[in-house]
């Protein structure tokens, strides 16, 4: 597995879902689509927005942490469907030596990384080399129109 971090979230067009874009060390880059409600928690926890309650990703993290339980990191492992757009993901979380498995939507696995911090990790046959991405040479930063400040 790669660890790759969340860069942003990108509108590839005013017709398309958002996306959640992340990137390797080497510049390789995913993008993730996800729907609006994960992609604006997303936007708020990169923007360190808050509601005065909490949205769903948050309070899940709060009721975990407050038994004690971590999530220790979300994965990306493959694809599925006919034509190989949907990715699948599954969160590791525990408590002390005890750990847990769940295969969950990958918007909720990094919605919920990006609140609580947890490392996000990529099946390196995901990440698509710097300069093969959509809008090369510059990856997903060319092209289209990102939903919050961004280091391009």
């Amino acid at each position: 597995m790669t660890l790759v971090r969340i860069k942003g979230v990108a509108m590839p067009s005013e017709e398309a879902s958002p996306v959640v874009v992340l990137e390797d060390n080497g510049g390789g880059e995913l993008a993730v689509s996800v729907g609006a409600f994960e992609a604006g928690a997303i936007v708020m926890e990169l923007e360190g927005l808050s509601t005065p309650r909490p949205l769903t990703h948050s309070l899940l993290a709060q009721l975990l942490r407050e038994q004690g339980i971590a999530l220790r990191r979300v994965e990306l492992y493959g694809l599925y469907g006919a034509d190989q757009d949907g990715f699948m993901a599954r969160i590791i979380y525990g408590r002390g030596l005890r750990s847990w498995t769940r295969d969950v939507r990958p918007s909720d696995a990094l919605a919920m990384a990006a609140v609580t911090k947890a490392p996000v990790y990529a099946h390196p046959s995901l990440v698509i080399p710097r300069g093969h991405g959509p809008g090369a040479p510059g990856g997903y930063a060319e092209g289209h129109y990102w939903l919050q400040a961004v280091e391009a």
